[in-house]
């Protein structure tokens, strides 16, 4: 009777809709896995993998765990009395490269290395950013996937 009891519950273990476990045991066509493997390689050549929007790098995560970047943060956070600029939550905040986006200047600087990103004054500029808390800067416009779609990444 497949993976349903006469009673209409599931048996132990059938998670249909659940994860993987829907998909395992599935066959896929020659044709079909041919698909997706070029479908696959293409988005790894364009720098836009399934795992994350293609601006997440390396280089990008050694800059934000660097002192300087931790500095600026802080200089921030103080400036703004630990409190988000548009709804003065001070719960979980975050510093916010504004009104120029961190990505803007990482790519219009050509920033090649965390030497590159640490001689770039206009990365550091106080005046260059905001305390918001987690809610505000999803709704703004330079916030995770938004900013990926609006630079092609």
């Amino acid at each position: 009777m497949g993976g349903i009891r006469k009673s209409g519950g599931f048996k132990k273990g059938n998670k249909l809709g659940c994860g993987k476990s829907y998909w395992k045991g599935k066959k896929f066509s020659q044709k079909t896995k041919l698909k997706m493997r070029v479908a696959q390689k293409r988005l790894v050549l364009l720098g836009k993998h399934h795992w994350g929007n293609g601006l997440s790098t390396p280089l990008r995560k050694a800059i934000r765990e660097c002192f300087k970047y931790r500095q600026w943060r802080s200089d921030i956070f103080t400036r703004d009395n630990f409190r988000c600029v548009f709804c003065g939550n001070s719960g979980y905040i975050e510093a916010d490269h504004y009104p120029k986006s961190f990505a803007e200047i990482f790519y219009g600087y050509n920033i090649k290395s965390v030497e590159d990103a640490i001689n770039c004054e206009e990365l550091w500029n106080i005046n260059n950013g905001r305390t918001l808390c987690e809610d505000c800067h999803k709704k703004t416009g330079n916030h995770g996937k938004k900013f990926a779609k609006k630079y092609g990444r």
